[in-house]
């Protein structure tokens, strides 16, 4: 009996996490308008993760999107 290969899907988003008027914002990668615009401004994080959000920080996976938005707006 041959083993056939196994198949996994990994959904990649590539999706961006930045700021949109002040505030923290996700994009679709290469969009000029937010896909969503969360309730806190950038300002109240500390100066290295507003220059990163400044830079957009390019998400690949839905987990690293979870740990980012916890990190950021908890």
């Amino acid at each position: 009996m041959k083993r056939g290969k196994r198949l996994t899907a990994i959904a990649l988003l590539y999706v961006v996490l930045g700021t949109w008027k002040g505030y923290v914002a996700l994009f679709d990668q290469g969009a000029s308008e937010p896909r969503q615009v969360f309730p806190y401004t950038a300002a109240s994080l500390p100066p290295a993760d507003q220059a990163a959000l400044e830079k957009g920080i390019v998400i690949r996976n839905e987990r690293d999107l979870k740990q980012l938005l916890e990190d950021y707006l908890s």
